[in-house]
């Protein structure tokens, strides 16, 4: 990175990017393993382990538009300070949960606390860059969350965390640390100079805003698809490997896979920065989808790694376009008052995440685990649908 356009990036952009690396840290030091602990310690069924873990990106979606909402009506730097201090709270008390109900309540409060963050801290990335700075600073925000994915199952293993629910501790304790640094870094800041009043009517839904922006519309429905081929590598094809006969250690493969995903990211995500900062944004994300789509198809291949090697290589670099390229774009579609807005509705595309290991695992169900090519064949047909949407919101965005 170049260190002179470091030095213009001011300390609220520092304060987020430093807060994402330590606190995503600490997230994948503790959630990964959740589902783990709930069956093998505290003996909650499968399948209510599952709800508890489906409620948390269906409530960070159900309530995506109100915390894009808020976060253009409301001083940014209060809902910075509140919500990690809030959000703190609910993952300290998760090491005193007992009970299906409370893990539910807390998991579903989760959820709701990172839509109401999100879009606000996306929003002080924006409105406290340059413009000719934003696409650096989504991707050092990039950045820092792929370092906390790569440095937190580390530490936890590390620590040998795996079965207790004390890393929620230590999240907790983060969240609220970086709350009250926010105290300092936006310290001096008025509501008047974050102009955080919205110029959408009162008496109309905040949603107004967005409903007859066809071309956001589009892009976030061809960017669902997108994230439900991402969705796979957590689920479809964790299940695939570590289940099916014809590999002998498929579950080993599964965390090379892992690794190699996080090294191909983290070594090339600024190269192809480079490669892209004058590429049509349209183009980048559409790329991406065809990237992840057709990756699946190195599964029609005998199971092996050299075919596994290059799925996960296509198959990181579509995830490393989106992480590029998807949140600068949200926020060149944006104005100025309405970026918290169309920032949070961008949660949206989460219900890909959500319906992908729920369509891949139906399809294993039905096809079965030894029959890799009607499984990911389809998944790939699927992802790929994506691309004729982004396509058209291209070409109604050049009219």
């Amino acid at each position: 990175m170049n260190l002179r356009i470091a030095t213009q990036l001011n300390r609220k952009v520092w304060n987020i990017l430093a807060g994402t690396f330590f606190t995503r840290t600490a997230l994948f030091m503790s959630v990964p393993y959740l589902s783990i602990f709930l069956t093998g310690q505290k003996h909650i069924p499968l399948l209510l382990t599952s709800l508890i873990l489906a409620v948390n990106p269906l409530a960070g979606v159900a309530f995506s538009w109100l915390g894009g909402a808020l976060a253009d009506k409301l001083p940014l730097h209060k809902i910075i300070l509140y919500t990690p201090l809030i959000w703190g709270t609910v993952f300290i008390l998760f090491y005193f949960a007992d009970s299906f109900l409370a893990f539910l309540l807390l998991n579903a409060l989760n959820g709701l606390c990172y839509s109401l963050f999100e879009p606000a801290s996306k929003k002080v990335l924006s409105t406290e860059s340059l413009p000719e700075h934003r696409l650096l600073v989504f991707n050092l925000r990039y950045t820092a969350i792929n370092l906390g994915c790569f440095a937190g199952p580390l530490l936890s293993l590390l620590f040998n965390m795996k079965m207790t629910l004390f890393p929620y501790v230590i999240l907790g304790i983060m969240y609220i640390l970086y709350g009250a640094s926010t105290m300092f870094f936006f310290r001096n800041t008025s509501a008047n100079k974050e102009n955080h009043q919205s110029r959408i009517p009162r008496s109309l839904p905040p949603l107004w805003a967005i409903r007859k922006d066809q071309v956001y519309l589009l892009l976030l429905a061809g960017m669902s698809f997108s994230y439900f081929g991402y969705s796979q590598l957590n689920g479809t094809v964790s299940q695939f490997l570590s289940a099916t006969g014809t590999l002998a250690d498929g579950t080993r493969l599964y965390s090379i896979l892992l690794s190699v995903n996080a090294v191909v990211i983290l070594t090339t995500q600024f190269a192809v920065l480079r490669r892209i900062s004058t590429w049509n944004p349209f183009t980048v994300v559409l790329l991406s989808n065809l990237l992840l789509g057709l990756s699946f198809l190195f599964f029609l291949f005998p199971a092996a790694y050299p075919p596994l090697l290059l799925f996960i290589t296509v198959f990181s670099l579509g995830e490393l376009l989106i992480g590029a390229r998807f949140d600068a774009l949200v926020d060149e579609l944006s104005s100025a008052d309405n970026k918290g807005l169309y920032f949070g509705c961008a949660e949206i595309v989460k219900l890909g995440t959500i319906s992908g290991p729920i369509a891949g695992g139906g399809l294993l169900r039905i096809f079965g685990f030894q029959a890799a090519w009607p499984v990911f064949g389809l998944l790939s047909c699927i992802t790929l649908t994506g691309a004729l949407l982004i396509r058209a919101a291209r070409i109604k965005h050049s009219h």
